[in-house]
């Protein structure tokens, strides 16, 4: 282990934890055996929470790189590729909740390095399956897993369509934010399984599939350096759904003020309905 390393991943995992619960063991051992800096390439940028794009070169300004790659930002690594923050990565592993022996479909591969932490999640007697769109950002995450020593299934293709051929799934993890929940995650799910997936611009979405071909859940928290620090989770969810600012906070107003884990979704082959506190009371779609 590189002599720094240590006191990295320790800040990392301080970060991570500073506005959240602490992670479970699994998940934080699982963050200080996948190092992130096997994902970040030598040059990129880091994603400031306000938007800016800050250039990283290990080469050129060394404690500047690793500094990047172990805070909780997202670092832009090329080709419309990206190491997804820390805490988003740990939250959604949370809510996935893998263990050992079980077959996970992963949707967008990136660099990488979410593919390996399953990988290791789920250890040998298990099996994920990586679905990239981009061949480029497919042929590197190849070299990224190989050098890691992660052998996950990686298929070059629309991560919406899955990977039918290799279901079903005990587990769906969804490595970028979604509007609309493709039914083909359902579809490849085992009943009982848990599908993760960020939602919009900062939430997360956890559903669980039912026997009758349908999957309903809540949404939770996400940790981002990229939240909307002026909107309570629950109006900023209320923004996505319905869309005008003022109008979707007014109308939150009137139900009461919710707060975000009262609202939920259910996905069937139909479509999707997003629900405040019961699948009953509708609000959007």
């Amino acid at each position: 282990m590189l002599p720094h390393l240590a006191w990295r991943l320790d800040a990392m995992i301080a970060a991570i934890t500073e506005h959240r619960p602490p992670l479970t063991r699994p998940i934080e051992q699982a963050l200080r055996a996948v190092p992130r800096h096997w994902f970040v390439p030598p040059v990129g940028e880091s994603l400031e929470r306000d938007g800016r794009r800050v250039p990283i070169d290990r080469d050129a300004d060394p404690p500047a790189w690793w500094d990047a790659v172990y805070a909780g930002r997202p670092v832009l690594a090329g080709n419309g590729c990206s190491c997804p923050a820390p805490g988003a990565v740990a939250d959604l592993l949370e809510l996935l909740g893998p263990v050992s022996g079980q077959r996970i479909l992963e949707v967008g591969t990136g660099t990488g390095w979410t593919a390996t932490l399953l990988g290791r999640l789920v250890g040998q007697l298990g099996s994920v399956t990586s679905v990239e769109a981009d061949a480029a950002v497919a042929e590197q995450a190849a070299k990224n897993l190989a050098a890691a020593g992660a052998l996950p299934h990686l298929v070059v293709g629309d991560g919406a369509a899955g990977c039918a051929e290799r279901a079903p799934y005990d587990g769906v993890h969804v490595t970028y934010a979604v509007r609309t929940v493709p039914y083909a995650w359902i579809a490849q799910a085992r009943p009982g399984a848990v599908i993760v997936c960020g939602f919009g611009d900062d939430h997360a979405l956890r559903l669980v599939a039912g026997p009758d071909g349908t999957a309903s859940g809540r949404f939770a928290r996400l940790t981002t350096m990229c939240a909307r620090p002026d909107d309570p989770r629950g109006a900023a969810l209320a923004v996505d759904v319905l869309g005008e600012r003022r109008a979707a906070h007014l109308t939150w107003a009137k139900w009461g003020e919710p707060e975000l884990e009262r609202f939920g979704m259910t996905v069937t082959p139909e479509g999707q309905r997003i629900w405040l506190d019961s699948p009953e009371h509708v609000i959007g779609g």
